[in-house]
């Protein structure tokens, strides 16, 4: 339970989620009439753009009940946000049962799409021009550039390698 006069939460940055549960309580006190649609639209915008629990202090002074933060209850009368009514059970284990986006610097989880996490790899596909092309005119200057064209070919097997022949999309078809 977050007590909004605490000064020691009240320093306390936000997260993503916890923006979203304030949001929802805004959204629940406004359909129970206690705040007009211009009022709960400056709340919406002040509470998406609230750094720390403290900023989200004004927002809730004047409503009853006490937000919760913390995922320990939902706010008094808290309607669900997207339902806009009593929560679908079925839809609820859907929801749950559905793969997060992954934390940053973490690989996707399977079947799905990222960047690889491999710095080794990142690092060998960016600087291989630059290595084919001094490998390009060290070897045209030493044995003429017939052949020396081939060194450009270590671009596309670098990144063939890193990123595999696919180019990362391994979706089952």
């Amino acid at each position: 339970m977050t007590d909004f006069g605490d000064p020691s939460s009240a320093s306390l940055r936000l997260s993503n989620d916890e923006r979203e549960r304030a949001v929802a309580a805004l959204q629940s006190h406004a359909a129970q009439g206690r705040l007009s649609d211009a009022e709960l639209q400056s709340r919406v915008a002040a509470a998406r753009s609230a750094v720390t629990r403290g900023d989200l202090q004004p927002l809730f002074a004047d409503l009853p009940g006490v937000l919760h933060l913390d995922g320990a209850a939902p706010a008094q009368g808290a309607a669900p946000a997207a339902a806009g009514g009593p929560a679908d059970p079925a839809a609820a284990a859907w929801q749950a049962s559905q793969p997060g986006p992954a934390p940053y610097g973490y690989p996707p989880a399977p079947g799905e799409h990222g960047r690889p996490v491999n710095r080794w790899g990142l690092l060998v596909v960016s600087i291989m021009p630059f290595v084919a092309v001094i490998l390009f005119f060290l070897t045209g200057m030493a044995w003429g550039y017939a052949y020396s064209w081939l060194w450009f070919l270590l671009i596309p097997l670098a990144g063939a390698l890193v990123y595999g022949v696919d180019g990362g999309d391994r979706r089952r078809r």
